[in-house]
């Protein structure tokens, strides 16, 4: 609820405090904090924050000629649709999407737009207007989305319309050839334009897939100071546990972020016809937080060929990770919340002074 006029909260529970409190709101801010022995007022949490989502794919899965069944698969239904990506179709698609986060609490978002050549995409200036258009609702980042070998022959050009953008740079990688070289030159390239990365990395369960090395590594060599984030890691699933654990304690120590994608993971790894799955294709995100890397939960695809269900609603998502990696469901809500909206750089913290825009949930526990 987002709260204009005054009103009170009596013997709530305030997501990351101690204790039962009155909450007061004059004037559409948060007046005062004040403690309380009452305790029967439900529970305020900060309104989510999703970090990784395709708005330029989403709401294609009807379209789709048949379900994807592995991650490539999905990319090639996904090729085939672009022909439909029309000015109209875009912007239909990605504001019902934003329309449907935003009534589902989300109060920030990210999303990776393909970017598979020196010009802008189209779904990149539509984006950029709905930007503009959901300003004061939902806030939303844009970050570009380019396979390893396109950022090297182009890297240039993108990187200076991400930059005029306030925008992100971002990479999918996986079993690429010349990985250490495309890695460096693209480190180079956010350096020299001074903006933060986003991976898309080791998509999938193979053994030799190196990318969180390499990019580990990177970071280490340059002293890249900017924000560094990777998502997906699923290899990390399959990895010898003291590797994992090697690599978790690097990217804690290099300041680096991990974000678990659970529907998206779950449907397309380990996907074969006629057999349950054997491996979740999660990666192990209670030992990258234990080493004290911050563990991020999104939404990743939505009703597109790679994952044909859900509606923007990332507590369902959190749901979903809670039962998949069994975690401690009132121990991971920062994932949701605090720790992505630190790192897209706003505040959607519930303090004295701060705008009423919060979720009020009717119940005792989380």
């Amino acid at each position: 609820m987002s709260l204009k006029n005054d009103f009170s909260f009596e013997g709530v529970k305030i997501f990351g405090q101690q204790g039962c409190w009155n909450v007061s709101i004059k004037n559409g801010e948060i007046s005062s904090i004040k403690g309380t022995t009452k305790s029967s007022g439900g529970i305020i949490i900060p309104r989510f924050s999703d970090i990784h989502v395709h708005l330029d794919k989403t709401g294609t899965s009807q379209r789709a000629k048949r379900r994807a069944t592995s991650l490539f698969d999905a990319i090639n239904l996904m090729a085939e649709d672009k022909i439909n990506w029309t000015e109209e179709d875009i912007y239909s698609r990605a504001n019902r999407a934003l329309d449907s986060a935003w009534k589902n609490g989300t109060g920030a978002m990210r999303t990776h737009v393909d970017w598979e050549t020196p010009q802008i995409p189209l779904a990149w200036e539509i984006l950029i207007a709905l930007k503009s258009e959901w300003k004061g609702r939902l806030e939303l980042q844009l970050a570009s989305l380019s396979p390893l070998d396109v950022l090297v022959s182009h890297g240039e050009e993108i990187a200076k319309v991400l930059k005029r953008d306030d925008s992100i740079l971002g990479c999918f990688v996986y079993r690429n050839e010349r990985i250490d070289e495309g890695i460096r030159h693209l480190f180079q390239l956010a350096a020299k334009h001074d903006v933060e990365l986003d991976f898309h990395v080791d998509e999938g369960l193979d053994d030799d897939a190196s990318g969180l090395d390499v990019i580990i590594d990177e970071v280490d060599k340059q002293g890249f100071k900017r924000k560094v984030l990777c998502g997906h890691a699923c290899s990390l699933a399959i990895r010898d546990p003291s590797n994992v654990f090697e690599n978790l304690k690097k990217m804690a120590d290099f300041g680096m972020g991990l974000t678990t994608l659970p529907t998206t993971n779950l449907w397309l790894q380990d996907n074969i016809a006629g057999r349950t799955p054997r491996v979740r294709g999660l990666a192990p995100i209670i030992e990258a937080r234990k080493a004290g890397v911050d563990v991020m939960i999104a939404s990743d695809n939505c009703r597109d060929p790679f994952y044909p269900f859900g509606d923007y609603s990332l507590l369902s998502v959190y749901k979903l990770a809670v039962i998949a990696a069994h975690l401690e469901e009132e121990c991971w809500f920062e994932s949701i919340s605090s720790v992505p909206t630190r790192w897209m750089g706003f505040d959607n913290s519930i303090k004295e002074g701060a705008e009423a825009s919060f979720l009020w949930f009717n119940v005792g526990s989380f």
